[in-house]
């Protein structure tokens, strides 16, 4: 019988400690409201260190110490003084009591090899004040990866017995019992495939968040949400600490009133690289943009992410403690995702180069970097709209000039018949300038200047009517009708001699204007030649017969 009392007692774990679990150790002062101050810490973490060795060997002790990223902090040093080290956790990831699944797996790792090696090792557990949301669900996943709790929720409610009711409350000002819960079916999946756990980060694009149904957050059921991102650079692989991925800028162009009543569904856009452990925040604010109230909070991990979908409820996401009932019944957010590429990484990371990191955007940086790429918050209960930053001009060929081509031979065709029948005008003349210019005309030209040579004459009958035009027009001088016809018509078409004149100009212009490096130029100047002086033909024998009529 005392042999039994003996082991019972041995059993039993020394003042100051709780046994979670066969051979897992938690200072009880981790379950408790109360702080203990410098000096009461060392002589509290002293005496029970000091029974436990007196029972146990320190060979057989792994501690483990959630310090909220302190380093050499005092309950460090007070193990080291009993020779023992110590591994360190942080408490918290961008506000989210919650372990990197990096962590977790080495967390998790480290305590099954150690309690394997021996039925006498035992695990030692402590928590600085405040870190008792993220030491429970350490705890219950320890509990799950041992296989000695096999529903998550049941492994998280029984930690929680062992703590007064509220204080999960008193250091989180959110629930995180959803992202708990999320992170410990992560861990459940390492029994299905235990050699594929954890899987790889994968890089994904976080496109947009979809909210289904408006919270009510300003008190007349609407809110003006503004999301936030924080993780790892997803462009950098070696660097593992959590930055600032995506902010939606605090403008009137990004940030917008939405209520219950105009609007069903808001679509977020967001269009961010993420890998690994993600944190998505969204916070609403006033209308002045100062003041900000918490809306949900989810961490999550795109190792997981099946379909390049995210599914949440009002019971999955993080909310502060009081504010359930301002969530719809059938609320719901949806975080789309898309496969990264080169392409997208590159667009993603050029808007916020003004920042550290060339592709992260903080701060004021941001601002300025974010209203190039991101479209900000659209309503597509009525109507969704893609704005576009294309325009046609971009879609405009660069064969220009040939489109501009195809439609002078048409003016060429139909100012030659006008010249007969009425007489000289300046679509003549802007021929003679505007046709060479044109390289790829030849055929159009050579067309239509055959089918003139046949009504024109040759350059000795053109001097013979020049000639007697200008006789007949020194006869008819004395009647005021024919010289204000005469007039009138030599303002439409030069003398014979100044015409030749004329004529011979705009030949040397379109010889200078059409000399270029390609041969077509120098084969279509004889052409123009012909429909220049066929252009003349025609004025001057509409010329004589209207002085003749006269």
């Amino acid at each position: 019988m005392s042999l039994y009392f003996r082991r019972l007692f041995n059993r039993r774990p020394p003042a100051g400690l709780v046994e979670i679990s066969s051979n897992i150790l938690v200072f009880d002062h981790c379950f408790s409201t109360d702080m203990l101050e410098e000096d009461e810490l060392k002589p509290y973490i002293g005496g029970i260190l000091k029974q436990l060795l007196a029972r146990y060997s320190i060979d057989s002790l792994m501690v483990f110490n959630f310090e909220g990223g302190k380093k050499n902090n005092q309950t460090a040093r007070i193990f080291s003084g009993y020779n023992m080290s110590a591994m360190g956790y942080p408490r918290n990831y961008e506000g989210c009591p919650l372990l990197t699944l990096e962590m977790i797996h080495h967390f998790l790792r480290s305590s099954e090899s150690w309690l394997s090696l021996s039925q006498d090792n035992y695990l030692l557990i402590h928590s600085e004040y405040g870190g008792w949301p993220v030491l429970a669900f350490a705890l219950a996943a320890l509990l799950v990866y041992l296989r000695r709790c096999k529903d998550e929720r049941k492994a998280l409610e029984m930690i929680h017995k062992y703590a007064p009711p509220g204080l999960v409350e008193l250091y989180s000002p959110l629930d995180p019992a959803p992202s708990h819960l999320r992170y410990l079916k992560y861990v459940s999946r390492r029994h299905k495939s235990p050699e594929l756990w954890p899987p790889a980060d994968r890089t994904l694009n976080l496109n947009c968040a979809i909210i289904r149904t408006v919270p009510n957050f300003d008190g007349e059921g609407g809110c003006r949400p503004i999301f936030r991102i924080y993780g790892p650079d997803p462009l950098a692989p070696h660097d593992s600490s959590a930055k600032v991925l995506f902010s939606t800028p605090k403008t009137d162009d990004f940030v917008q009133l939405y209520t219950q009543e105009d609007s069903e569904i808001i679509k977020i856009n967001i269009r961010c690289p993420v890998r690994g452990d993600v944190v998505m925040e969204c916070v609403s604010v006033d209308e002045d943009f100062k003041h900000e109230v918490m809306v949900f909070r989810v961490m999550f991990s795109t190792a997981f992410v099946e379909d390049n979908l995210l599914l949440l409820d009002r019971d999955q996401i993080d909310i502060l403690w009081d504010t359930k009932h301002r969530f719809p019944v059938d609320f719901r957010v949806e975080v789309i995702f898309s496969e990264i590429d080169a392409t997208t990484s590159i667009y993603t990371s050029e808007p916020s180069g003004e920042s550290e990191s060339n592709h992260i955007t903080d701060a004021a940086s941001e601002q300025n970097g974010l209203n190039n790429v991101h479209d900000g918050f659209d309503v597509i209960s009525m109507q969704e709209t893609e704005i576009s930053n294309g325009t046609p001009e971009h879609n405009i060929p660069d064969s220009r000039s040939v489109q501009t081509s195809q439609t002078e031979p048409e003016n060429i065709n139909s100012s030659a018949p006008e010249a007969e029948s009425v007489g000289p005008t300046t679509p003549d003349r802007e021929l003679s300038v505007d046709a060479p210019k044109f390289e790829g005309d030849n055929d159009a030209i050579a067309d239509t200047s055959s089918s003139q040579e046949a009504e024109s004459v040759g350059p000795t009958s053109q001097e013979d009517e020049l000639a007697e035009n200008a006789s007949a027009g020194e006869e008819s001088e004395g009647s005021t009708t024919n010289s204000t016809a005469n007039s009138d018509a030599q303002l439409a078409d030069p003398p014979a001699g100044s015409e030749a004149d004329a004529a011979t100009a705009e030949r040397s212009d379109a010889n200078s204007e059409s000399g270029s490096p390609s041969g077509s130029a120098s084969s279509s100047s004889p052409k123009f030649d012909e429909d220049t002086e066929e252009a003349g033909t025609a004025g001057a024998e509409a010329q004589s017969i209207e002085l003749e009529g006269s």
